[in-house]
């Protein structure tokens, strides 16, 4: 041990003094060859971490070789591999032993760990087997890809073609075919019609336009007077406009395409009523009154009943089921006692202006009976040069007797005066036979012609 020590003392002094050790670290050096005990274990300690600084690369070297083994087996294989008869394979282990790099790398162990030891590569050999159970059942096993990549090496010894043949032999242990998952049949959705928001409105706005048949019918049996005519009403069944009447029950529906096509243009006006409330009046391209709405409060109520008109004249459908009104007329209203004008009658032409909430002026006039009845009443106009215009076309009308007697859905009679258009210009009152009604149009055109124009101020 002395000579050893000594030797060692021989070559440590040239490289401690060429280190110029001071201090510490030359009291700790004179130390250790004072004491040989204290040398020995210092020695023994560092040739220990050596060597544990050489496991350690050793164990890092093999853990980034089995990763990268896992790596290459998850990997898909591009082809299925062609099964090798068990004949070749013999004749290859004799020549040639296949051995793949992770193979290889796994049976080559480093010069400090005994040969035999075959347990690291049957672990990465069963990890390798083990790990493709998440592909597919028709993809090949790892182990066959390692073999077709494998490089050729020659079997040096027979420990080591021992360890080849166990791998063989894991590889060729049969596995159970993995059993593809049973293809569900879908099931299709339910399918949901989806409605856009066109249909949706055509839903919410699905309005109706109803015909109308009113005739006459004496007690004879005889029917005459007949008339057609319609409604349009809302989907909760509020009536909103009523036409005119027609002779004939395809006129009635060609009036339905023009009252749509004036409802689209917006030819409506709102207009204030003697009574104080408002009602709008759907015009035509030529400014004449078509119809009118019903009578509302205040003039927002009139305008939304025409916002409502809108949506509902778009989309409504039309009913063909036409209801019929049969009016009982008697055997007196057969007789007609049809009055002459005469210019002795005196009523009035009075001519009257009013003013809306928003500040609009309209003028009107009404025929009055010598007894203040009122016979007629006219529709609005914005000025009164106007109105004056349109009374004088009043009387030229009634001169030539363009009046229509017709009984309404109410079961009473009413009379229209007509243009030489056969265009309304003014309605009369209602009356419950035809008779009344045809005595207030005898009086119409009595007082018409000889009675004065004055003004409401007047």
């Amino acid at each position: 041990m002395d000579a050893l020590l000594s030797a060692v003392k021989k070559v440590l002094s040239p490289i401690v003094d060429a280190l110029h050790l001071r201090g510490v670290a030359s009291t700790v050096y004179r130390y250790l060859l004072n004491n040989p005990f204290m040398f020995w274990v210092t020695f023994a300690f560092a040739i220990l971490l050596f060597v544990a600084f050489i496991l350690i690369i050793v164990l890092a070297i093999k853990s980034h070789k089995r990763k990268k083994a896992l790596r290459k087996a998850m990997k898909p294989a591009p082809e299925q591999a062609t099964p090798q008869p068990e004949a070749q394979k013999e004749e290859t282990v004799e020549e040639v032993a296949p051995v793949s790099e992770v193979a290889e790398e796994v049976v080559e162990q480093p010069a400090e760990e005994p040969a035999e030891e075959p347990a690291p590569a049957q672990e990465v050999a069963q990890e390798v087997v083990e790990q493709p159970t998440e592909e597919p059942a028709e993809e090949p096993a790892p182990a066959q890809e390692v073999v077709e990549e494998a490089a050729p090496a020659v079997v040096e010894s027979t420990e080591k073609v021992e360890k080849v043949e166990k791998v063989e032999k894991v590889e060729k242990e049969p596995k159970p075919a993995k059993k593809s998952p049973a293809k569900k049949t879908p099931v299709p959705a339910p399918v949901v019609k989806k409605e856009n928001a066109e249909e949706k409105k055509q839903t919410k706005y699905r309005g109706k336009w109803v015909f109308y048949k009113v005739s006459a019918q004496l007690e004879n049996g005889d029917v005459k007077d007949v008339t057609y005519s319609f409604e349009l009403r809302a989907s909760n069944g509020e009536k909103l406009l009523e036409s005119q009447e027609y002779t004939t029950l395809s006129g009635a529906k060609k009036g339905v395409e023009t009252y749509v096509s004036n409802i689209k243009e917006g030819n409506f006006k709102v207009s204030l009523t003697k009574k104080g409330t408002y009602i709008f009046k759907l015009l035509n391209a030529k400014n004449m009154l078509l119809c009118t709405g019903e009578n509302y409060t205040g003039r927002a109520r009139c305008e939304s009943a025409i916002d409502s008109t809108k949506r509902f004249a778009e989309t409504a459908v039309v009913d063909n089921d036409v209801q019929e009104v049969i009016v009982k007329a008697s055997a007196d209203d057969e007789v007609a006692t049809v009055a002459p004008a005469t210019d002795s009658a005196v009523g009035k032409w009075v001519v009257s202006k009013q003013t809306d909430d928003m500040g609009n002026e309209s003028y009107f006039f009404e025929l009055f009976a010598n007894n203040g009845e009122k016979l007629l009443s006219s529709e609005d106009y914005t000025s009164q040069s106007g109105a004056l215009s349109g009374l004088e076309t009043h009387k030229k009308n009634i001169e030539k007797g363009n009046f229509r007697i017709l009984p309404t859905k109410r079961g009473d009679y009413i009379f229209k005066l007509l243009n030489g258009n056969n265009q309304l210009l003014c309605l009369g009152e209602h009356y419950k036979t035809r008779r009344q009604c045809q005595s207030a149009v005898d009086s119409v055109k009595r007082f018409a012609l000889s009675s004065p124009i004055v003004n409401d101020e007047d």
